[in-house]
């Protein structure tokens, strides 16, 4: 997907002004979880039994190092195997570094009764190829909670998220091996950018629009 094209140079330099102001402003949200009141109750069912999970989205600074130890452990735990399995060195440094960037947001699940996370989303407001973008790092869930739908239930939040601080596109890299989460993103709307996984040799690049793309695209 390319910048809307718009004759006017002066008009398309205007514009990139405004998508780039909602990015920043998106950046400096100390709140997330405030523009996603739908979406933080989520039911699924366990061993017979309804259970409930919460959602809450924080920015890396607001969240204690107990939680990302937790997060770095999980990541390591989904992916360390596979990862080795594909031929790919496990870099625990780099890891744990970028889980930690100053300018990471987390969309996580937890339990409401006792405070304990079982699953999250890294990502980050981002503006590229003349988009506004949430580029998405990382998605977990403990595995004892799987294919219960909270894979889903976070990436449709984060979507929602998304387009109510103005953000057009989601963007992730995918391993070219990793099928199953390939099969998954594209369930849910995402398809490949050629261009930019041209740049990537080992990851293919998917995007989805937003709503408010579609908004866009439909008005120009």
């Amino acid at each position: 997907m390319r910048p809307i094209e718009m004759a006017n140079p002066i008009a398309l330099k205007n514009y990139h002004k405004v998508l780039k102001r909602y990015t920043t402003l998106a950046i400096k949200h100390r709140n997330p979880t405030i523009v996603i009141p739908d979406c933080l109750a989520y039911r699924f069912k366990q061993n017979g039994t309804w259970k409930q999970l919460a959602l809450i989205c924080l920015r890396r600074e607001d969240l204690l190092n107990v939680f990302m130890e937790w997060a770095y452990d999980l990541a390591e735990r989904n992916l360390k195997q596979k990862y080795l399995a594909y031929g790919f060195r496990w870099q625990k440094h780099t890891t744990y570094v970028n889980l930690f960037m100053y300018w990471a947001r987390y969309l996580i699940a937890y339990d409401p009764t006792n405070y304990i996370p079982f699953g999250y989303v890294m990502f980050r407001f981002d503006f590229v190829l003349g988009h506004t973008i949430v580029n998405i790092y990382d998605l977990h869930v403990e595995e004892q909670y799987q294919r219960k739908g909270i894979g889903t239930h976070l990436m449709i939040t984060l979507e929602v998220l998304a387009r109510r601080f103005g953000m057009q596109l989601l963007m992730v890299a995918v391993a070219k091996k990793d099928v199953d989460l390939k099969r998954f993103l594209l369930r849910l709307g995402y398809r490949a950018d050629s261009k930019e996984s041209a740049k990537y040799p080992e990851c293919e690049v998917l995007i989805a629009p937003t709503k408010c793309y579609k908004i866009i695209n439909q008005g120009s």
